[in-house]
This record gives structure tokens, C-alpha cells and sequence, in this order.
């Protein structure tokens, strides 16, 4: 199987091709073949795709995301991270059952796809193995790639033994050569924040027995413990990945970048839940941490990277200007770009994840995963850089076409395959059950 993209405006994010005007992009099978001018189709059976007028790039990496809330879009924006941590996962997550989960992470995952993100990391508490089981299913029938981080102890969970046990069975089971199609498994871990530290140890030494990598909720106020404590315990590694981070100390940044740790920001969450009077991309960045941006959670946030990305870029812009003061020198030039914010949500999210050998830029030889964006409309079509256009004012409408793999998903704006209809159906139906039931619960949260 053959595509043949032809004639958009190429930006490959790969420092040794650049840009292509009028390019061409050359898909086979499920890598690129080739990006250039005037490329042939190899067969007459080779699908031809016109995306003159449109912005082609490569596919968007969300970094941390809670896929099974994919049918909680709205629940609860005017929670602080207190608030959610108090109704969420204490009820909430209670209420559902394993096919909920599966029908959330399908849709959740879905929704991804039709903001044109083609790789997330799924950050997935989970109340049993049973629930597991469904998130993984969820994922693994939206095609999407990424990272299945199983979670726990879930909300109905005690005994950590039963988390353990699960994801080395998780493992065994589905994971056995290390991938099942294009997901692969982590662990997400509640540690140094949410547990005891002889529990913290014990998980990460059962993650890197297993052999898989770690993800951690640290560094947001009113939180005790952080990335000292993990250093002080010898845990510190580049098989770490830390979410939000914003009150890290300097000496906690600069012990993530001498361990090769990675960072994901979340801005929605870090600034509309009150996790941090900033997020942490400026400092992240000067010391070299890998960095990339996530959704976290459609509850609180909408389901696209595009706001995550200005929301980043208005608040390093923002916090510069009041580390400045008021009498300070108003600078000519910012130092974070557009290109930038672009380069975070590519190749920096598959750097996150150590997967930019694999996706991330539109480099011969890797996975043909490809976001192309009609740049058509008058919001978009503007006097400079295309990418700064897409960057102040692109959303999952003007999302046209996204490949993953060398499989179109989304073709002329509309999500495409049989498990389309059926993920809305068992969304409704999930939905419907959620609030018969949480209409029997107390201290719900005003929208």
C-alpha cells in the first residue's frame, strides 16, 4: 500500500530537510519513503492525495493524558487540583465499570486522533486488571500509537500486590516481545507524592524489573514530596518521566537533567487548576529536559494540543515579563518561538518518550505519521510563516487529514472506520450510566 501526499507545504521537523514548499510526501506501507519535489507515484494502485493549500506535518505527541475520562468532557473546570483529587478519583473513578473504561478510552483516544495527535501516552489508574484489560482493548481499536502506563493502586485498590501482579501479567500476556501493534506498556506510578517511600521504592523496583518505564505526578503545590526524595533514595533515572512540575527547585531541574529524566507540561492543568502560578517550559528547556505537552484531562481541558501550545508559549512569554518587573527593558524579540512550541509537540513529545527514532518528524525511513491542515480558511491564511498561523489559530476543524502508520483515520475532516459509530454508541450509553449514578452521590462540583 502506497500515498502519495502532493504539493502541500512540508514541514518535515527535521534540521537536515527543513521545509518544503509544494512538496511531497511519499508513504509506504506504514513508514515514509520520501519527502521531495516531483515524487511519482510507485504503482498505479498508489492512492494520490492533493493537499495543495495545506500545512503538512508531522503527527502530534500528547504527553500525558488520562485517555478513560474521554467521556467526562466538562465534568469539573472549576476544580483546582484539590477539588479534583477529592471528587474524581474518590467517586468518580468508583463508578466505573470495565466497560465504561473501555468505552471512555476509545473515545478519548478518538477524540486524539481528530485533533491530530497520533501518539499519547495513556496515563491509566485503574481500579482492577480487569478494568486494565479494557483500557488496553479501548486504545488498541482506535489505532492509535503511543504508551498504555498502567496504574494503581486504583481507588478500590489497597494492596499494591494486586497492581504489581497485575502489570507483570499485563506484560506477559500482551506485551511479551515489548510491543502489541503500536502501543507499548509503562508503569504509572503514585509515588514519591501519593505514597509511602518504602512503597515508592518497592514500585520502581518492580517497574524496572519488568523493564518499563515510569511516570510520576510531582511537583504541583501542596504536595510534600518531590524529586529531592527520589534523588535522596537513589531512584532518579532516564526512565522517568515527570508530570507538570512546577515547584521544582533548581537543584531538583538540574538532578532531572543530569539523570536524563523527562518532563511533561500540561498548561491547561498547571495554570486553570492552579498547579503552579506557571509551567515549568522555560526552565525545563534551559537545561536541555526533554519536554513535551499533554491534554491531561478533558474534564478540565479541551481535547486538543493546539490551546495547550499557546497557552505554553503565553505563559513563558508572561512569566519572563513579570520575572522581569515593571521598570525592566521591553526586549525586541522573545526568546520561545513558534517554531518551537511546533518542535515541543512533534519530535520533543517523541523525545519525551524516547520514541524519536521512531515518529515525531517526517524523516525517511520513520513511521508515516502525518497531520495535514487545511490552511484554506480565512482564520488561517495569513501573510507569514504558516506554522506561526497554525500555532495562533489552528483547531481540530481545520484538522483535514491524519495518518498513522499509513493508515488514513481521518479523511476530509471526518473520523473514518466501523468503530467510529460504535465508539459514540457506547460513549452515550457510558455517559448515561455515569449520571444516573452520580446523581445518587453527594458534594458534586458546579460547573
Amino acid at each position: 500500500m502506497a500515498l502519495l501526499l502532493k504539493g502541500g507545504f512540508v514541514v518535515t521537523v527535521d534540521e537536515g530537510l527543513g521545509d518544503l514548499p509544494g512538496g511531497d510526501v511519499l508513504i509506504a506501507d506504514d513508514a515514509i519513503a520520501a519527502v521531495g519535489y516531483g515524487l511519482t507515484p510507485p504503482s498505479p494502485a498508489t492512492e494520490v492525495i492533493d493537499v495543495a493549500g495545506r500545512l503538512v506535518i508531522p503527527g502530534l505527541v500528547d504527553t500525558h493524558r488520562h485517555l478513560w475520562h474521554g467521556a467526562l468532557g466538562g465534568h469539573s473546570p472549576r476544580t483546582t487540583g484539590t477539588g479534583y483529587e477529592g471528587t474524581e478519583p474518590g467517586w468518580i473513578a468508583s463508578l466505573y465499570r470495565p466497560e465504561d473504561i473501555y468505552a471512555g478510552t476509545l473515545w478519548g483516544a478518538l477524540q486524539a486522533l481528530h485533533c491530530g495527535i497520533t501518539t499519547i501516552a495513556d496515563w491509566a489508574y485503574l481500579q482492577s486488571p480487569q478494568h486494565g484489560e479494557a483500557n488496553l482493548q479501548g486504545l488498541q481499536e482506535s489505532g492509535i500509537r503511543g504508551y498504555f502506563l498502567y496504574g494503581g493502586p486504583g481507588v478500590n485498590i489497597d494492596d499494591p500486590e494486586i497492581h504489581h501482579s497485575g502489570v507483570r501479567r499485563m506484560r506477559d500476556e500482551y506485551f511479551p516481545a515489548g510491543m502489541n501493534g503500536r502501543l507499548r506498556l509503562g508503569m504509572a506510578l503514585n509515588g514519591p507524592t501519593f505514597t509511602s517511600a518504602a512503597q515508592n521504592a518497592e514500585d520502581f523496583a518492580v517497574a524496572r524489573a519488568l523493564g518499563l518505564p515510569i511516570s510520576l505526578h510531582v511537583g504541583m503545590p501542596g504536595t510534600r514530596y518531590s524529586v529531592a526524595s527520589l534523588e535522596r533514595a537513589g531512584l532518579l533515572g532516564a526512565d522517568v518521566n515527570y508530570v507538570h512540575g512546577n515547584t521544582f527547585t533548581d537543584a531538583e531541574f538540574d538532578a532531572i537533567a543530569e539523570s536524563a529524566g523527562t518532563l511533561s507540561i500540561t498548561p491547561t492543568a498547571e495554570m486553570l487548576m492552579r498547579f503552579g502560578a506557571f509551567p515549568a517550559t522555560g526552565r525545563a528547556l534551559r537545561r536541555g529536559i526533554a519536554t513535551g505537552f499533554g491534554v491531561d484531562t478533558v474534564q478540565s481541558a479541551g481535547a486538543d494540543l493546539f490551546a495547550q501550545l499557546r497557552l505554553a508559549l503565553g505563559a513563558v512569554r508572561s512569566g519572563a515579563s513579570t520575572a522581569a518587573g515593571p521598570g525592566a527593558t521591553l526586549a525586541p524579540v522573545l526568546d520561545l518561538g513558534y517554531r518551537d512550541m511546533l518542535r515541543l509537540a512533534t519530535i520533543g513529545g517523541a523525545q519525551t518518550w524516547h520514541l524519536q527514532h521512531e515518529t515525531g518528524s517526517l524523516t525517511p525511513g520513520k513511521q508515516a505519521d502525518v497531520t495535514i491542515i487545511d490552511m484554506r480558511s480565512a482564520h488561517l491564511d495569513g501573510f507569514g510563516d504558516p506554522v506561526t498561523m497554525m500555532i495562533l489559530a489552528a483547531s481540530p476543524a481545520d484538522v483535514e487529514t491524519v495518518i498513522v502508520a499509513g493508515e488514513v483515520v481521518k479523511r476530509n475532516g471526518d473520523l473514518v472506520g466501523p468503530h467510529i459509530k460504535k465508539a459514540r454508541e457506547l460513549m452515550t450509553e457510558s455517559r448515561n450510566h455515569l449520571r444516573t449514578s452520580q446523581t445518587q452521590r453527594p458534594n458534586r462540583i458546579p460547573a
